[in-house]
């Protein structure tokens, strides 16, 4: 098993004896890793986690590293939040989990969503949903409140009831009467009263206080190394055109023997004949990169970097990415780089940087960003090692995360895996 940090130890630890709670930490902390050992330790037998479908993969992937005596399906099930609600409802209900793990858990801040009914029931109470039968609830989210408080109350609810036992009731106390003592409301131009901010926030944090564990980079910022790598396996399919199919066929095979003769050192001497292969698997990963980063800036991420080679994937992340956050691009056509990276760095609307590797791998800083992914890479190792820099400066202070993103089970999961590893190595022998 792999070894956890201090922190995350006492956070499984937190968790498996609350039974039911929330673990708030910030973005980056590994709430995923602190879950699965909490699982271990409470002994659950049937184990259900729900999360976004972009991290689906990932939660396999952890929980096999994880997790190594018990990743098999008999103890885990990953479902994305849209099939649990879904096709796979009535037959995960009648598992009947003694544990339920729900990442991202802000995604059920709507008390009347189909989502939130499927996972709390009908009225936000366990009863009828797929915590029904589960002695151990774990809720993983960095940003439990996006707007207001009322948006606690389905979690508080279903999973914490005690959190919001009336003094006069000694019940649960509903929704209407929870907004109305924790939200300000203002009545808009129709004549509804609107939620517009909190009141009386002291009280409800005593209230949640024993039920929720947070902690911030910088509280922990001691045990974190300065800087990590890892991938990130993200669910999807190279498109292969038919007419290229026997060309791209012959690249694959190419890059296998590759890799079993040399590692990434003999990937950059092929990196010209594979061209095909390496473009259509970068196009591939666009569409799950958006995915991802959207739900990471959802869930209370800061600013992130992607870098990428090919014209058409970093257009089409743009493109993608402007529809959901203010993003700015610096590519080899781009005229005025930097006043791209001052947007970055100094408007907090601009959440998103997107960059060819060749044009902004040096000389620019983006230490806005304590998160990098690499949509693609580069198979000459130190053009990765400088465009992972740009966020790993003097000025950074957090902690920094590099991924290589990587569709999982292709023949690109084992390039990134390998570019990743010889990432580490040179920052290791050389800083």
């Amino acid at each position: 098993m792999t070894t956890l940090f201090p922190y995350q130890v006492s956070g499984a630890q937190w968790l498996a004896k609350a039974g039911r709670g929330l673990l708030a930490d910030e973005p980056g902390l590994g709430k995923t890793a602190q879950a699965i050992a909490a699982a271990a330790a409470v002994g659950a037998k049937k184990r259900l986690v729900l999360c976004p479908a972009s991290v689906v993969e990932n939660w396999r992937r952890e929980i096999k590293r994880f997790d190594w005596k018990g990743h098999d399906e008999h103890l885990w099930r990953v479902e994305s939040y849209d099939m649990a609600r879904g096709r796979n409802f009535e037959f995960l209900m009648g598992i009947g989990y003694d544990l339920v793990i729900c990442d991202e858990a802000h995604m059920l801040k709507t008390r009347d969503t189909k989502r939130t009914q499927a996972v709390f029931g009908k009225k936000c109470d366990g009863v009828g949903g797929l915590i029904e039968k589960a002695k151990h609830v774990f809720l993983l989210t960095g940003t439990p409140m996006p707007n207001n408080p009322s948006e606690l109350w389905p979690m508080l609810r279903a999973v914490m009831p005690d959190a919001l036992i009336g003094l006069k009731t000694g019940k649960p106390v509903a929704y209407w009467p929870f907004a109305m003592r924790y939200c300000k409301m203002e009545r808009n131009y129709l004549g509804h009263d609107t939620i517009v901010g909190g009141k009386n926030l002291p009280e409800l944090r005593e209230r949640m206080k024993p039920f929720v564990l947070r902690r911030k980079k910088s509280d922990v910022l001691s045990e974190l190394p300065p800087i990590r790598f890892d991938v990130l396996p993200l669910a999807g399919k190279i498109t292969i055109p038919p007419d290229m199919a026997d060309e791209v066929a012959a690249q694959m095979r190419e890059v296998q023997k590759a890799l079993e003769d040399g590692g990434v050192a003999a990937l950059k001497a092929i990196a010209p004949h594979v061209a095909t292969l390496r473009r259509l698997t970068g196009v591939a990963k666009v569409a799950p990169v958006i995915e991802w980063v959207k739900d990471q800036l959802d869930g209370g991420m800061g600013k992130i970097v992607l870098f990428a080679q090919h014209r058409e994937v970093i257009e089409n992340l743009y493109q993608g990415l402007a529809k959901i956050t203010g993003v700015v691009i610096v590519s080899g056509s781009t005229t005025d780089r930097q006043a791209a990276v001052d947007m970055f760095q100094n408007d907090p609307l601009v959440r998103v940087f997107v960059g060819q590797i060749q044009a902004a791998g040096t000389g620019i800083t983006l230490t806005a960003a304590s998160d990098l992914v690499f949509v693609e890479s580069d198979w000459v190792p130190s053009s990765n090692e400088q465009a992972a820099m740009r966020i790993h400066r003097i000025s950074q202070k957090n902690a920094c995360t590099v991924r290589f993103a990587t569709i999982a089970g292709s023949i690109d999961e084992q390039i990134q895996r390998a570019c990743a590893r010889k990432l580490e190595d040179i920052r290791a022998l050389f800083v």
